[in-house]
């Protein structure tokens, strides 16, 4: 199973929301798809202007039968599943878990 193109708009919609458009050079939000997930990253230009840009996987959406949940990267990048979020049918109520600071997520 694949990420439909309306949740894939609505991640790439989101990423281009949280970060304000003045500091754009410095950091981005962005994402990768690997069948029925969906990994957010947080990209960063390199400080002393040499080389790419580096970027860190910070929380992963799953599709799982009918329903999305949250998952969240040890130091090792292996993903854990965040049970107190409870699965949501909208992709949309996890990006909003992602993007609430009080939640724990960057």
């Amino acid at each position: 199973m694949t990420v439909s193109q309306p949740d894939l708009d609505c991640v790439a919609a989101w990423c281009e929301q949280q970060v304000p458009v003045r500091v754009r050079d410095q950091v981005a939000f962005g994402y990768t798809t690997r069948g029925a997930s969906i990994t957010l990253l947080e990209r960063r230009a390199p400080w002393d202007g040499v080389g790419g840009w580096t970027a860190r996987p910070f929380a992963q959406l799953r599709h799982v039968g009918s329903a999305w949940r949250l998952y969240w990267p040890d130091r090792n990048t292996r993903w854990h599943l965040r049970e107190e979020f409870p699965a949501a049918r909208d992709i949309q109520t996890l990006l909003d878990i992602v993007a609430d600071p009080r939640s724990g997520f960057e």
